[in-house]
């Protein structure tokens, strides 16, 4: 399985990348100072491009990033038709509500609490929760209301889960499923081997939280001690159970109230658990940049574009967490989505697709399980939906476009979907589209990350520098067996790298290394492939990438 993502491993670049279909270097955002309407280009964002074509559009929770990034308003009053909701407990975020070993409140990572006695007696995904559920509500009933010869308004409902990004804050009881004694280390808790330094994420944003700061773990490459990494992995485990439980309590009431609901669940970026020694984002790595992506109709059930790391699947059919059990998850957190038992618990789509052998592997296709295992991209949701729902196509962004409002520098993943959905219908005609051969499929995704230096660093903060420390940019390119990484001199102003100064490079061959372990770069067998990779990523998206 090899499906990934264009993103920046931070919440900001990544939010505003894939909102508005462009990538960072067009965003120019690579950190969460600056809002791109005024720094780069007025961009018609996914909602605003819904809105403007009659749907009412809503906002609960974390959806653009908060502050300057968003303009301080969500990015009102282009995107949303109304006040964008944010629940009032999240003010409490960092407040000292963690139980420590002393029996006193701290700041800690790690934060089972008792929900009924934090502030306001709930915690902010519940609130979201309950109010997109009670939106829905509202929304069924105003369309009962109106005339049956009147064209219902359609809507555009987008929930943001906090969970689990840090603090690991979360109702007590869900660590039950994760009992301490059988969560894993990380099977690579090691630094690869080759790793230039420039690549390495020193977690600093973790390293000031109480629970942390008392191990003394020195900076910027010492290991956490092992008990406490299993805390830190068995309460992020938690953590998602907790919002896949929310999510399916969202989409129960969504189908029974809208049943042919286009549903999409993203995330904006991954999170490293031990893994190279690495907690947080903040990288190029494969486990920072790959995430969750479903697209389904409820009605037609799931099509699932791809399984991410770092996330459980919520069940489609109103599974309640007193039926879920610890066999239902990988030990990584992520659902047991292999295991027969549990797709037949979850209904999921097993319906046998007429493709050729040929096509199926061109394809990526998961001719069992109806699963499209090709390199996707975060900026393909923006066009997707609005493929999906019938909106005017998106063209794509020219070579320059400052000026251009609506484009996409991704590319549809409509075509995929529909494939895998008339494949299971009994219609002739319908059945006859499973074998086009007219589908593009990506030979390659992007991402990158910005260092203030070659070393890692405290001040300036090495993991998320602001753009006028910034002097390095690391580039990465994900193809079906590779992942090569080129960190450049970077210019700060101009926003433009210089490929004649290459500071360090990765390359990872997934085929006998998927967890990327290996830096095998130098080695001579490799030097024809490094060579080959470096001309396409300095090329980049814009030159062809599909196969056809």
């Amino acid at each position: 399985m090899f499906c990934f993502l264009l993103l920046q491993a931070l919440c900001g670049p990544s939010r505003t990348s894939f909102l508005t279909s462009r990538r960072p270097d067009t965003t120019k955002l690579y950190d969460v100072h600056f809002y791109w309407r005024k720094h780069a280009g007025n961009f018609t964002t996914l909602p605003q491009y819904f809105k403007q074509h009659g749907y009412h559009t809503v906002s609960a929770g974390k959806i653009f990033h908060p502050g300057i990034v968003s303009n301080y308003s969500d990015d009102q009053p282009y995107s949303w038709s109304e006040p964008a909701y944010h629940p009032p407990t999240q003010a409490h975020k960092q407040d000292p509500v963690c139980l420590g070993s002393d029996a006193a409140l701290h700041t800690n990572i790690y934060c089972p609490v008792q929900v009924e006695q934090q502030p306001g007696r709930t915690l902010p995904d519940i609130e979201t929760t309950e109010f997109a559920t009670a939106w829905l509500q509202r929304w069924a009933a105003k369309g009962m209301t109106e005339t049956k010869t009147a064209v219902k308004q359609p809507f555009f409902l987008a929930v943001g889960y906090h969970k689990p990004h840090i603090p690991l804050k979360f109702p007590w009881q869900f660590l039950d499923i994760y009992p301490i004694k059988s969560v894993p280390l990380a099977p690579n808790d090691r630094r690869p081997q080759g790793l230039p330094n420039v690549a390495w994420n020193p977690w600093n944003d973790l390293r000031y939280r109480d629970d942390i700061a008392a191990l003394n773990v020195s900076f910027p490459f010492g290991p956490l001690p092992d008990y406490y990494a299993r805390y830190i992995r068995q309460g992020y485990y938690a953590a998602t159970t907790y919002t896949d439980a929310l999510i399916g309590d969202l989409l129960s009431a969504t189908n029974a109230l809208f049943p042919d609901t286009v549903v999409a669940l993203v995330g904006d970026h991954g999170w490293s658990l031990g893994e190279h020694q690495e907690w947080s984002k903040f990288s190029n790595f494969e486990v920072a940049t790959r995430v969750p992506f479903i697209i389904s109709k409820l009605s037609l059930q799931t099509v699932h574009l791809f399984r991410g790391y770092n996330a459980s699947l919520t069940e489609l059919n109103k599974l309640k967490l007193s039926s879920m059990k610890e066999e239902s998850f990988f030990p990584s957190g992520k659902r047991l989505l292999e295991d027969l038992r549990i797709r037949e618990k979850f209904k999921f789509i097993t319906h046998k697709i007429n493709i050729s052998e040929k096509n199926l592997k061109r394809l990526h296709i998961n001719d069992k399980f109806r699963s499209y295992n090709g390199l996707v991209e975060l900026v393909d949701l923006f066009p997707t939906l609005v493929d999906m729902t019938g909106l005017p196509v998106l063209s794509p962004c020219p070579e320059k476009s400052g000026n251009v409002e609506v484009c996409t520098e991704g590319s549809s993943l409509a075509p995929i979907v529909n494939m895998l959905t008339n494949c299971k219908s009994s219609n002739v005609l319908m059945k006859s589209q499973c074998t086009s051969t007219n589908i593009q499929v990506k030979k390659a995704a992007f991402s990158q990350y910005p260092r203030p230096g070659p070393e890692p660093t405290l001040h300036p903060d090495s993991d998320q520098p602001p753009m006028h420390d910034t002097t390095i940019m690391g580039y990465s390119m994900r193809t079906n067996r590779y992942r090569y990484t080129a960190w450049l001199k970077f210019n700060n102003v101009t926003f433009k790298p210089d490929w004649s100064n290459i500071i360090a490079e990765e390359l990872y061959d997934h085929k006998v290394d998927d967890e990327e372990n290996h830096n095998v770069c130098r080695k001579r067998v490799y030097q024809s492939k490094k060579e080959q990779l470096q001309r396409k990523l300095r090329n980049g998206w814009k030159r062809p990438i599909f196969l056809t």
